[in-house]
């Protein structure tokens, strides 16, 4: 009998694997820096609103909003704050998020094989895995930026010509920074050492990675999965799928990450806003802050804010996925299987 040609596909080089991991990285953080640079105001809106607390004269989100828009504008109060270093830091974040998540994902897919010897896609639970791996090294090195970006956006109001804060939280003093540079080296140089610097500028880096974590694992296991189920539906690697799980992905991740994204406004705002509230949420750690925040408003404070981040993740969600699958094809690496 003649024997069948030998169609195995020859493994991809290294240098092919590190191009197109490198591809996927540069997709990722160009996704990041648009999407962050759209959504910024909303963003923003969500900070000064935790921050405000009962100290707000407005009742809701809306009258809060109209008030910031009417004292303050759209640039000044909302656009802003923050933008710098919220923009650097997505580009990192969702750069490593989105880039790295295939290679942990398909990692965990090759351990499952050796183990069962069954060459299925994984699950929801290494999604999930592969996303908390991605994600937390994205937050970990965009932790210092994160920071900067929080306290920019807590303290924001409109200066007046005396260089003080007419409006916001720190009304009648003077800005904290100038900018995202000064910031950080203010940081550092109110440390008395290198490790003291870096325990100040990775500060609440804790709950920025649990929260950055807890967003990207349960937006990219809902994503992906939501996504397989779709396809093997038979409707294919469209749009519509895109679409649809993006949205999919945008409930789950706002509702798994609300809690730690509640504390860490409120912990890092507590540091620059001082006074009062550093004695009561920012003197003993972020866990300090969140039993704090409980026993004063129950635990339904964890959740202050999600309408808010749901209303910009959805379209931050819906936008950044599209656009991520789209760069994936531009660049030549296809959709994300």
């Amino acid at each position: 009998l003649v024997q069948p040609p030998d169609v195995t596909m020859p493994p991809q080089s290294p240098v092919g694997k590190s191009s197109g991991v490198l591809t996927n990285l540069a997709a990722s953080s160009l996704t990041g820096v648009i999407v962050s640079s759209l959504s910024h105001p909303i963003d923003t809106l969500k900070c000064r609103w935790q921050v405000a607390g009962k100290a707000s004269q407005a009742r809701h989100l809306l009258g809060f909003a109209r008030s910031v828009l009417m004292e303050e504008g759209l640039l000044t109060g909302l656009w802003r704050p923050g933008f710098l270093p919220n923009v650097m830091s997505m580009a990192c974040c969702i750069g490593m998020r989105n880039g790295l998540y295939g290679c942990f994902r398909d990692r965990i897919g090759q351990m499952g094989i050796s183990a069962t010897g069954k060459a299925d896609k994984v699950g929801p639970a290494g999604m999930f895995f592969a996303g908390l791996c991605s994600g937390a090294t994205g937050y970990v090195i965009a932790s210092p930026l994160l920071q900067v970006k929080t306290q920019m956006q807590a303290e924001a109001g409109k200066i007046g010509p005396d260089g003080l804060y007419a409006t916001g939280v720190l009304r009648g003093h003077a800005p904290t920074y100038q900018s995202t540079f000064k910031a950080l080296t203010t940081l550092v140089a109110s440390s008395s050492g290198p490790g003291s610097a870096m325990r100040t500028l990775w500060r609440g880096s804790g709950v920025i990675v649990a929260r950055g974590s807890a967003l990207s694992a349960s937006q990219l296991m809902a994503y992906d999965e939501a996504k397989t189920k779709l396809k093997a539906s038979g409707l294919g690697d469209s749009p519509l799928v895109h679409f649809t799980s993006s949205v999919i992905a945008a409930v789950v991740g706002t509702t798994c990450h609300m809690p730690f994204d509640v504390v860490l406004t409120v912990y890092q705002s507590a540091h620059s806003l001082g006074g009062e509230r550093y004695n009561r949420y920012g003197r003993h750690g972020p866990l300090g802050c969140a039993l704090a925040l409980v026993q004063e408003s129950g635990p339904s404070i964890l959740f202050r804010g999600w309408v808010p981040a749901f209303v910009r993740l959805v379209p931050v969600s819906v936008f950044s996925f599209a656009l991520y699958e789209q760069l994936r094809q531009l660049f030549g690496i296809g959709y994300l299987d």
